[in-house]
């Protein structure tokens, strides 16, 4: 599946099917980032939004390949601001939905996010706001998080 169509899923929220989709892109390639960083966030956020989204997803199922994904990858991405992002933004405000986490870590992940690229400092601050929206647009999950205007076919 192409980035574009794993977009799409993602900005419909349509899970399993846009989780599957990354998992296979991992599969494919154990070392693309971009398929760690997006399946990381995608499987924090079907476990904490599923009730929202009225959907009966394998949540537990989830959270156990978030951290399992985490651990796989931590010392290979720790110096990748998107990634001590992705999965430290879940871990702070959702520590309790992930066995082996706690929210120490999540704000350490994210301290680490800001000190490797400060964009994740400025991003917040109205100056940010046009770099968010360049950096996370065609993104998935990431553009939508955090409310940037994406197409939805």
């Amino acid at each position: 599946m192409t980035w574009d169509e794993i977009h799409q899923l993602e900005l419909r929220e349509d899970y399993p099917p846009a989780i599957d989709a990354l998992e296979e892109r991992l599969r494919i390639d154990p070392s693309e980032r971009e398929a760690v960083i997006r399946l990381g966030f995608n499987l924090w956020y079907a476990v904490v939004e599923a009730d929202r989204m009225q959907k009966q997803l394998p949540t537990e199922k989830y959270a156990v390949r978030f951290m399992d994904l985490f651990r796989r990858y931590r010392a290979q991405l720790e110096g990748d601001a998107d990634f001590c992002w992705a999965f430290g933004l879940g871990i702070s405000l959702f520590w309790f939905d992930f066995a082996g986490a706690d929210e120490k870590l999540g704000k350490a992940l994210l301290t680490q996010a800001k000190e490797i690229d400060p964009f994740y400092e400025r991003m917040f601050h109205k100056s940010g706001q046009a770099e968010m929206a360049e950096r996370f647009r065609g993104r998935g999950i990431f553009g939508k998080y955090y409310a940037i205007a994406q197409s939805i076919p």
